[in-house]
């Protein structure tokens, strides 16, 4: 997909390398996630990711055009559509399965220039999914931020994006993960206090309290359901799957790397729907710092 033709070069270099501030951002389109092999929940959840860690990014100001007729369009098809663009610049993400490797997944960040369809794609081979969400932030800054500075080439880009494996995190304890965080579909919000306790509000009005704790070792932070399961812990079941299931349900819990100040990516290991049961499974999840 990568196009090395000279005009587009000039064309996007020419929308990119000018200066910017903070008065005058440059309009990028977001068109999504394009992807056969993730499920749609952990397609949603890392568009998200990506659209707020876009809107971070100095110098760009994001547009959602996210929509079900571009993923469709590109599957039958095999191209993108930017017939839907409203800004010069385009962004989308086409994340597949490695064919060669089972375990390992392909994200390919694509840049595009709406007036003439000329792409330049970012292509990294993760050793899974979950990489792909840990290493977002940082992959986004790797491209984006190399381009917005004067001088820069497509090809230095390229580079920076597929040689930076060193991610900076900051230092976790219990009070750096203090505050308000939001995340899940079912969840109003979640309130982390110094010292390790908080509690989860859900949107069906239940209230969850839970333990903070750090692995210094590992750099995780781990969250823990505090108390008995309430079938209410589990709005995404059948209410008569959560009943039953909740009775000998294990305590829910997030085990979460703090990529930035704002941002927790992780799992969540919690019931899950089973036919007409339901068993303990692990499901990706990121929250973000309100």
């Amino acid at each position: 997909m990568r196009l090395r033709n000279a005009a587009c070069a000039v064309a996007v270099a020419v929308l990119l390398f000018c200066p910017v501030s903070a008065e005058n951002s440059r309009n990028i389109d977001f068109f999504g996630i394009v992807s056969k092999d993730a499920d749609n929940s952990m397609v949603t959840m890392t568009e998200n990711l990506y659209l707020t860690q876009l809107g971070e990014i100095a110098g760009l100001s994001v547009i959602d055009k996210r929509n079900s007729g571009f993923t469709q369009k590109y599957f039958q098809e095999g191209k993108p559509d930017f017939s839907e663009a409203s800004s010069p610049l385009i962004f989308y993400a086409v994340i597949e399965k490695n064919s060669d490797n089972e375990g390992k997944w392909i994200c390919t960040l694509n840049i595009a220039d709406s007036a003439t369809g000329d792409i330049h794609s970012y292509r990294k081979e993760y050793d899974s999914f979950y990489k792909i969400l840990m290493e977002s932030k940082l992959s986004l800054q790797s491209v984006f931020e190399q381009l917005l500075k004067p001088g820069h080439t497509m090809e230095q880009a390229e580079s920076n994006y597929q040689g930076n494996n060193t991610i900076q995190r900051p230092q976790i304890s219990t009070d750096s993960v203090a505050g308000t965080w939001s995340g899940e579909d079912y969840i109003d919000k979640i309130i982390i206090l110094r010292g390790g306790r908080g509690f989860i509000i859900y949107k069906n009005g239940a209230t969850m309290n839970i333990t903070v704790s750090v692995n210094t070792q590992t750099e995780t932070v781990v969250i823990t359901q505090a108390g008995k399961s309430n079938a209410s812990f589990f709005p995404e079941l059948p209410r008569k799957t959560a009943l039953e299931a909740a009775t000998t349900a294990l305590p829910i819990q997030w085990n979460f790397r703090q990529e930035d100040n704002n941002t927790l990516t992780g799992t969540k290991t919690t019931l899950i729907a089973s036919g007409d049961t339901a068993e303990t499974g692990t499901l990706p999840v990121t929250w973000l710092r309100k």
